[in-house]
């Protein structure tokens, strides 16, 4: 079980409740991992404790910054104190798909963005999400931008604000609107800003299969 190295106390995580009244998507934390169990916090929603019953299928995703890794199990056991914990098993695999996978998904959210030159940065600038993924985004703006270089962005998603360098990898004029199409990897970002990000795509997608789109 070599995944186990990726998996530590305080590890935020994605608990999706696979039956029941409670089905749904959770975030959640590992509280501590055994060599053959793990120990996640109970999740609480709206201030409120979500009464997952034992005996529950469960999906555990998480993720570092190559991969995102996930597996299915039950809830063994709950524990209610000192915290609300449940107790998951841990298998012998995990399933792991590499951020360079990831499925894009369509978001238009708001954007603002400097670029990094010698000088130093840019005016602020301002973009259109066209869709993002774990690993990047793409983005539409009135402003050109040159392939593999660095900017700063600002995203407001759903799940919080995000600030974080990115790199281009490709852009694309569309000589009727005159906008350019910006596609991006981010660039050196943060645990807590990754962690923003694919909670975003992880609720873009449940949204999509409800409406049958995926």
């Amino acid at each position: 079980m070599s995944y186990k190295k990726k998996l530590s106390p305080g590890l935020a995580v994605e608990l999706i409740a696979l039956e029941g009244k409670y089905e749904g998507h959770y975030r959640t934390r590992v509280e501590e991992v055994g060599e053959r169990l793990l120990l996640v916090g109970a999740p609480f929603e709206r201030g409120d404790l979500v009464p997952l019953h034992e005996g529950t299928r469960v999906k555990l995703i998480f993720w570092d910054e190559s991969a995102v890794y996930s597996f299915e199990g039950k809830i063994m056991q709950r524990i209610a104190v000192p915290v609300p914990i449940f107790v998951l098993e841990l298998p012998d695999t995990v399933d792991k798909v590499q951020r360079r996978n990831f499925v894009r998904v369509p978001a238009l959210f708001p954007i603002t963005f400097r670029m990094v030159t010698r000088e130093g940065l840019s005016d602020l600038l301002k973009a259109t999400m066209i869709d993002l993924s774990g690993g990047g985004m793409r983005f539409t703006t009135k402003v050109r931008v040159e392939d593999r270089s660095l900017l700063y962005v600002q995203i407001s998603l759903p799940t919080g604000e995000i600030q974080t360098p990115v790199r281009v990898i490709r852009v694309e004029k569309n000589e009727e609107n005159n906008l350019y199409s910006v596609s991006t990897e981010f660039y050196e970002i943060s645990e807590r800003e990754r962690d923003k990000i694919i909670r975003c795509v992880f609720e873009k997608q449940r949204a999509m299969r409800k409406k049958g789109l995926v």
